[in-house]
């Protein structure tokens, strides 16, 4: 199968609408541009939805969060985390994604402005997304929100953030975190698999942006490649994972180590299932007012992840 055509259209109009910056930009001029490019997907909150912006308090700092809710019933909380290589998006880039998820999962959907690389780079980003998911689990009541039905998800970056949350959480409240939806997840610092060999230079990522990227995230720190905190995969987790739905798009160089990821969480007891986002790159779950494709497929996982919290 091709690139969904409409997904190809969508890039070309941006790449004549926004040049590529001149130079050598610097993280905060990338930001800034992809700020700018996000808004075109934003589309106004669904009738059904309401939502609300406050600080998360955090010992030394306050976090931004969004809470996206339906109207006038109890519902299940799924704490959101952006992507964008840990250094670019906030709850605006995102803030229509996050809503379909609620919309179409009648779910709340918690979305988290963690902090970003490289003005606070590893670990700081991963104990953000740690503390804003124990801090969600308490607030539940206080929420207004289902008080025995906790999710995460998280797309790219923040697929990563959302998986190594869980996953500590987990190990200190076994089944607290009843499912997680990882979008096309960062899971390893590695660049050879198979997808990344095929899709190296390829549309919606390149290996090159994911070597930045990772470059800002760990700025002159030398994790272990057996720390949790970076390469999801590294340790066997002391309980079951978390019920794991993970969207592996075809077209991404991420995508074999999303579908690595799967059985990673299927082989510590948990359920795991993918979702092969077929003619699909990398970042399209943003992207879903221009490609239908992307929709459907969105709305898919947002249903499932929905009956697996009941």
């Amino acid at each position: 199968m091709t690139i969904d055509a409409d997904l190809l259209a969508y890039y070309d109009l941006m790449a004549r609408k926004y040049p590529a910056l001149p130079g050598s930009p610097s993280p905060q001029e990338i930001r800034a541009r992809f700020a700018t490019v996000a808004n075109e997907a934003l589309r106004p909150l669904p009738a059904a939805l309401r939502s609300e912006t406050f600080e998360i308090p955090l010992p030394g700092r306050n976090l931004r969060a969004r809470l996206y809710r339906p109207v006038g019933r109890e519902v299940p909380l799924v704490v959101f985390f952006h992507g964008g290589g840990w250094v670019v998006g906030d709850v605006d880039t995102h803030g229509t994604m996050a809503a379909f998820l609620a919309q179409d999962g009648d779910v709340a959907v918690l979305s988290v402005d963690y902090r970003l690389a490289p003005e606070h780079s590893f670990p700081a980003p991963v104990d953000d997304a740690r503390e804003a998911l124990a801090w969600a689990a308490e607030q539940r009541v206080r929420l207004g929100v289902s008080p025995d039905r906790l999710a995460v998800a998280g797309d790219s970056a923040g697929g990563h953030l959302a998986a190594q949350a869980a996953a500590w959480f987990n190990d200190q409240h076994p089944g607290v975190v009843g499912a997680q939806l990882l979008i096309y997840p960062v899971v390893q610092y590695r660049f050879d698999t198979p997808s990344y060999e095929r899709l190296a230079d390829g549309v919606g990522l390149t290996r090159d942006e994911m070597r930045w990227y990772w470059k800002q995230f760990l700025n002159g720190t030398e994790p272990k490649n057996s720390d949790v905190r970076v390469n999801l995969t590294a340790e066997a987790p002391k309980h079951p994972l978390p019920n794991t739905l993970v969207i592996a798009a075809e077209y991404d160089p991420l995508h074999d180590e999303a579908v690595e990821y799967a059985h990673f969480a299927a082989q510590s007891g948990g359920r795991a299932e993918v979702i092969e986002a077929a003619g699909l790159t990398h970042s399209f779950a943003r992207l879903q007012p221009y490609v239908p494709q992307a929709r459907l497929v969105m709305h898919d996982a947002a249903q499932r992840l929905r009956d697996w919290l009941g």
